[in-house]
């Protein structure tokens, strides 16, 4: 598969550090800042003036319509301008990634006490569901730009870390697909619930993990096929509409016909149990029951773009391409200046320049996260398998084994930031 990236023209710059001869553009409303437009060329000393006492920390610059030769030259006669070296701000970032997870694992939580109070009140585990979901798509609503992150391992019980992977992606993606958020309400609780009937289901780790059956018994008739059945069931126990129960019945159909139970095909399937048969399948691929199969990130999504590409409706696999990217966060890459690394973080409105957490054998000691977004002559040159980093590599980057994603508002792009 060939993918044509677009090389991002524009810098985060901070506010101290614009020259005469950059071009800028003020991610700011009009009245706000008192120039006529917001995206112009910096010409004299007074504009630039002006632009340092507007509140922002920094502005967005168009290096293909800047004066990179004028910007240097003015950078030379005020050494107070002169771009000074990234900062390391190591802590700071990792106790984003922190809060983010605390938000992830309260999800989870929650999630736990729905299915704990499913079989005594639904009522309330309804309840305890429509305000779980409401609060990620108040966020989605509200958010111009966010990242989704990669997670560390709770190392917890998988079925809530699955249903909240799986409505997290579904959100986002029906996000791209520009779902009003009633419906988003929808397939958040769809995809949340999707698989609230395997619990009280005896179903082998192998069936699970393989979606299949054994022997010639088709995967439909199989006790793994049931629990779609019993998810159905216990969501119009707590009195879900069929927006969300039909969702949940089509978890797994293919676009093809060949999914189960029914063998519908795309044309049959509602918008919402296509995104949930998609999502779920490659959060599946990327987070297997049992370890030692299961793929990176890029790998599933290589995955679904090949030999499971007849499966989903073409509108939805290219929505959640350009959602997640070609590597999403999770997935091991190697840089065009061949240094090693793991993607950690994707601004899903630039997908394709992710956070990468890297590692380089000049500097065995220190792993850098690099922003994409900063740099023009850098990207990804490759994706890799774990067998394919080196073993020093291996073991700095330590590429987790169980995937957790969770969604943030996008912050300023960072710098280049060293990691101990």
């Amino acid at each position: 598969m060939c993918v044509a990236l677009k090389v991002n023209r524009f810098v985060a710059i901070d506010i101290g550090q614009l020259c005469i001869g950059m071009y800028v553009h003020l991610e700011t409303g009009w009245l706000r800042h008192p120039f006529p437009v917001s995206s112009f060329k910096i010409v004299n000393d007074e504009q630039l003036q002006t632009l340092r006492t507007l509140k922002l920390k920094a502005v967005q610059v168009d290096l293909s319509r800047s004066d990179l030769e004028e910007a240097a030259a003015s950078a030379a006669a005020d050494p107070q301008l002169a771009p000074a070296p990234p900062e390391n701000d190591a802590h700071a970032w990792r106790n984003s990634i922190l809060g983010v997870q605390s938000r992830f694992l309260g999800a989870v939580s929650v999630f736990d006490d729905v299915q704990a109070l499913l079989p005594v009140n639904p009522e309330k585990a309804r309840t305890t569901t429509d305000m779980l979901v409401a609060q990620q798509v108040v966020k989605l609503a509200q958010a111009r730009d966010l990242s989704l992150h990669l997670l560390a391992d709770t190392g917890g019980a998988t079925f809530g870390v699955h249903g909240v992977n799986v409505s997290v992606l579904s959100l986002l993606l029906g996000k791209t697909l520009g779902l009003c958020n009633d419906v988003l309400q929808d397939l958040g609780t769809a995809a949340l619930l999707h698989d609230i009937g395997k619990p009280g289901l005896e179903i082998s780790a192998s069936a699970n993990a393989l979606n299949q059956g054994s022997g010639r018994t088709p995967v439909r008739e199989t006790v793994y096929a049931r629990h779609v059945g019993e998810s159905v069931a216990l969501a119009l126990s707590m009195g879900y509409p069929p927006a969300v129960t039909t969702a949940i019945a089509q978890h797994h159909e293919w676009a093809d016909g060949s999914g189960f139970p029914l063998g519908l095909l795309a044309a049959d399937m509602d918008i919402a149990g296509q995104i949930l048969a998609l999502v779920n399948n490659f959060e599946r691929l990327c987070n297997l029951p049992l370890q030692g199969n299961e793929m990176t990130p890029h790998e599933a999504m290589a995955a679904l773009y090949g030999q499971y590409r007849q499966r989903y409706a073409p509108d939805v696999l290219k929505a959640f391409v350009q959602t997640l990217g070609v590597y999403p966060p999770g997935s091991l890459v190697e840089l065009s200046d061949g240094r090693m690394g793991v993607v950690v973080s994707v601004n899903t409105s630039q997908s394709l320049k992710p956070q990468v957490l890297t590692y380089d054998m000049q500097a065995p000691q220190k792993l850098r996260l690099v922003d994409l977004l900063e740099y023009v002559g850098l990207g990804i040159r490759r994706g890799l398998t774990r067998n394919q980093l080196s073993r020093n590599a291996l073991e700095a980057l330590q590429p987790q084994r169980r995937l957790c994603y969770f969604f943030d508002s996008s912050a300023a792009p960072a710098a280049e930031k060293d990691l101990a």
